[in-house]
């Protein structure tokens, strides 16, 4: 049985198949998109622009994996196409690993964390001295009780 999220993606492709040249669809396998048409979702509604490029649209990773393996399998005709097909995958993945290499290194999380606690540090080490002011309440009370102090001790 084919997961929801798989019959979702079949559906996105068959919609983006919907926009693509005739002689691109023609070159793939009519078993191929009759195995697609069978198994994408019937409840699944997708729109997209088709004047945008195919990283601009919002698809899911399923689905771009599928139209990749399209692309890859039909419609690179020589060898030369599919090797830097190959070539601009992998440089892509070199690209998102890096990415995610800097955003998630441990070495790096923890060297921030260290840096936040040097600074509270020195936040804690700096002592200042600071002017106490009465709140006018305070001080208000405090004349009060002066006066009535002057009236009743006399």
């Amino acid at each position: 049985m084919i997961s929801v999220q798989s019959q979702n993606a079949m559906a996105e492709v068959l919609w983006y198949l919907k926009g693509i040249k005739e002689d691109d669809l023609n070159k793939i396998p009519n078993d191929i998109i009759n195995y697609i048409k069978q198994n994408a979702s019937k409840e699944y509604n997708c729109t997209f622009d088709y004047s945008k490029p195919l990283k601009e649209l919002n698809l899911l990773d399923e689905t771009r994996g599928i139209i990749g393996i399209i692309c890859y399998k039909y419609w690179c005709t020589t060898k030369e196409q599919k090797e830097m097909y190959i070539k601009k995958l992998n440089s892509n993945e070199k690209k998102y690993q890096i990415k995610l290499n800097e955003k998630y290194n441990p070495n790096n999380l923890f060297r921030k964390n260290n840096q936040k606690r040097e600074t509270i540090q020195n936040d804690k080490n700096d002592t200042k001295m600071v002017e106490y002011k009465e709140s006018i309440f305070k001080r208000i009370f405090n004349k009060i009780k002066s006066v009535w102090n002057a009236f009743f001790t006399k």
